[in-house]
């Protein structure tokens, strides 16, 4: 990155910027999970001039190769970025529960104080950042606060978002627009529509205004297209720039790197159109328009090198509003000049509940209270504890009453009821072809691989997919976890923000004791090490990756780093004879199942699922080692 002289007062503290549009399409350019059954040829390519600016965020930052949200639709996914905590966790929703689990929906999802947890006055980001000096500002969809739609004044809806920690809201959206003339209220009556001009006016100005006064920012900016409430292109062609939520401008907004070029805001509009292949590219259009203004905003005013810019989607559209990969996954983009190389990757599972301590954690503020993510600051660039995050992490993931946990490779989901009146991942589940039992297990990385399948066409929750009946060690391991984060959000109980990871600390956490092995003593290595695959391809793995999967061990350069996990340590010296090597007969052989049924495989297939498969008659003898049998 170039250098640019950041202003005296900012150059301690970053400015942040956290860009949330709402139901904007995952592109296939960005690493999407794989297609849904149903539609496995779905391309999701940009329009044909690109999106340029929302690329150079990408391109030239941090990009999060598994990034998700807790929850797969807009207001709920909006209360874990700006809280940092789980939906669950709200104290609307805690105050609106009934059952167990308790429903987490968009209605009982708001920035409210009550009960003793404060989410509007201190329990979120926004709060967090203005305590500690900085100015805030909201821009654009809100859908956080509970608004009577009788008694609504846009004046009035700006108070009560500042309340919750802004000392600026413009361009304001307190909910979706209506979708018909039927359906028309107080804060959405049918005279505007979408308007990124107006959202990103107030933008600039707000970052014009703080830089000029030298003073660190966080601004939440929320366009609200490419939101099918309200057509994108009829607001593009049916009204004007002029046309808000808060009346009509006096004028045209000039926006540099937006508008300015232009003659007029209709020849602007014009131009998106000119841009386009069809109607759904006229939304990511004005959003990279958008982001482009906000970038020449900062570039302008010399800090774009201090500020961190984070874009991502409010949550995956091919299974909106549902618990599977392409409901809860999402693009998330990081651009920190200051910081963060250009083209770095962080391949390994991070959430919305992440932002908030993470961006605290790059601006030096302690919260003042409990949250459910992690920094993830110091993890991006360190091998070891990218690891960490990748196989031991859990997430979990919440809506209506159902629930689910990913854990390395593993994704359990269970399902409240199987009714569509009560659960839509249900129903999305019948839509989309994918598996929709009561409880559900899924292998994301396909049974020989720690990476995260992409493939478009290899969806790993499929119908067919469900893995609880023949792994039933792992669907007990991740229910466990489950039921544990269940227990901790519980809505009648205090709330308890105890780990409920795979392991309860990371690889840069001291142990309590640090034994000296004595000489014959066994025990793996701690570091990183190269293993080659059957293909050939080398990776870097520990042993605590090999230890899920105990027939990794017979992958080249596994047992001499990972002798215990392994069973490969050296016998203590004796005066007896050396006892014979145990090994696994190399080939296939008839194995017969308790079930009676015979098959044909190979000790590389029983150690996948050894502590069952070794009960199989004739595998105990073949394969000794796999199954500890040996004398």
């Amino acid at each position: 990155a170039s250098p640019v002289a950041a202003p005296t007062g900012q150059g301690t503290k970053p400015n942040i910027i956290i860009m949330q549009p709402d139901d904007l399409q995952f592109f296939d350019a960005w690493t999407p999970p794989p297609n849904n059954p149903n539609e496995i040829d779905l391309k999701k390519s940009f329009p044909p001039s690109g999106l340029p600016n929302i690329e150079s965020l990408r391109l030239n930052g941090l990009q999060m190769m598994q990034a998700y949200t807790a929850s797969p639709v807009c207001g709920t996914s909006r209360y874990s970025t700006i809280t940092g905590k789980y939906p669950s966790r709200a104290a609307s929703s805690r105050a609106a529960a009934d059952k167990l689990p308790h429903s987490i929906t968009i209605p009982t999802t708001k920035l409210v104080d009550k009960g003793g947890i404060n989410d509007c006055s201190n329990e979120n980001v926004a709060a967090q950042f203005q305590s500690n000096g900085y100015s805030t500002a909201m821009l654009g969809k809100w859908h956080l606060s509970r608004i009577n739609k009788d008694t609504y004044t846009y004046a009035g809806a700006v108070e009560t978002v500042k309340a919750c920690g802004f000392s600026k809201v413009g361009g304001l959206y307190i909910e979706n627009l209506a979708a018909s003339a039927g359906e028309f209220n107080n804060y959405s009556d049918g005279s505007f529509s979408h308007n990124m001009e107006w959202i990103t006016y107030e933008a600039v100005e707000f970052i014009n205004a703080e830089a000029q006064a030298d003073k660190p920012f966080f601004m939440y900016f929320n366009p609200t297209v490419p939101h099918g409430s309200n057509d994108v292109g009829d607001a593009l062609k049916n009204f004007s720039c002029r046309d808000t939520a808060d009346g009509i401008l006096d004028f045209d907004p000039v926006i540099p790197g937006m508008t300015e070029k232009y003659g007029s805001c209709e020849e602007y509009r014009q131009s998106i159109y000119d841009r386009s292949n069809s109607e759904e590219d006229y939304g990511p259009l004005w959003l990279d328009d958008s982001v482009g203004a906000l970038l020449t905003a900062l570039r302008d005013n010399g800090i774009l090198e201090n500020t961190i810019f984070l874009f991502q989607m409010d949550h995956g559209m091919e299974t909106k509003s549902a618990l599977y990969e392409n409901g809860v996954r999402i693009p998330q983009f990081i651009h920190y000049p200051a910081e963060i190389i250009a083209g770095t990757k962080f391949d390994a599972p991070v959430s919305t509940i992440d932002i908030g301590a993470t961006m605290m954690d790059f601006a030096g503020i302690v919260p003042s209270y409990e949250l459910d993510g992690k920094s993830w600051k110091d993890a991006v660039g360190d091998a070891s504890q990218e690891l960490y995050w990748k196989n031991y992490r859990c997430l979990f993931f919440e809506l209506e009453n159902d629930r689910a946990v990913r854990c390395g490779c593993q994704k359990y989901l269970s399902i409240y009821q199987l009714s569509t009146a009560v659960s839509t991942t249900f129903r999305r589940g019948n839509q989309k072809l994918l598996s929709n039992d009561l409880q559900n297990l899924f292998d994301l990385c396909g049974a020989d691989s720690s990476d995260y399948v992409t493939d478009p066409t290899t969806n790993m929750e499929g119908a067919l997919l469900n893995l609880v009946s023949s792994d039933q060690e792992e669907a007990t391991k991740l229910s466990d976890r489950l039921q544990c984060h269940l227990t901790r959000t519980e809505y009648s109980s205090i709330p308890d923000f105890s780990t409920c990871e795979l392991a309860t600390s990371s690889p840069t956490s001291a142990p309590t004791s640090a034994p000296v092995a004595s000489p014959t003593s066994c025990s793996d290595t701690v570091n990183i090490f190269q293993v080659t695959r059957p293909n050939g391809l080398t990776i870097s793995k520990d042993c605590r990756w090999v230890a899920k999967k105990t027939w990794r061990c017979n992958l080249a350069g596994v047992t001499e780093n990972c002798p215990k996990t392994c069973n490969n340590c050296p016998s203590p010296p004796t005066s007896a004879p050396t006892p014979a090597s145990c090994s696994d007969t190399a080939g296939l052989f008839q194995m017969t199942s308790p079930s009676g049924k015979k098959v044909t495989k190979g000790c590389l297939w029983v150690a996948k699922k050894s502590t069952w498969r070794c009960k199989y008659t004739g595998v105990m003898e073949e394969c000794a080692k796999t199954c500890n049998n040996c004398n």
